[in-house]
């Protein structure tokens, strides 16, 4: 009878990181998505001048590949490095194995990948004209 009861909370306390991480995943890339984007507005006018001198939309594109994950990276590794020197000062942490960084890791660039989409289609849709005032 102990063993179910063993057996049924862990399942619980499973499904609830499960259903946590599923959350916390969905918050971030929306929080990275806003940001990449409002980055990306912010840079509007130099997009429109890459263009009117005519730099392939590949470029432009990698080029915002390149900031949402250079921001995934150094969240990454701010977040790493709290989570290991501030884990002693928990009364209760959970232990992760190498595997579980990198598996959280291909997350993270997975997440900033997806996000930059919405940044790179509005930074695609630009007209060279804005460049000029137009």
């Amino acid at each position: 009878m102990e063993n179910i009861l063993v057996g049924k909370l862990i399942a619980t306390s499973a499904r609830q990181i499960g259903m946590f991480l599923v959350i916390l995943a969905v918050v971030s890339a929306a929080i990275v998505a806003f940001i990449i984007y409002t980055l990306t507005l912010g840079k509007i006018r130099e997009i429109a001048v890459l263009k009117l001198i005519g730099t392939r939309n590949v470029t432009i594109a990698a080029m915002i590949l390149q900031q949402a994950v250079a921001l995934g990276l150094i969240g990454f590794v701010v977040g790493k490095i709290a989570a290991t020197f501030g884990a002693p000062y928990f009364p209760k942490h959970v232990l992760l194995v190498p595997r579980d960084s990198f598996a959280g890791l291909l997350a993270v660039m997975a997440i900033c990948v997806l996000s930059s989409i919405v940044a790179i289609r509005a930074a695609l849709k630009v007209d060279p004209a804005e460049a000029v005032g137009g």
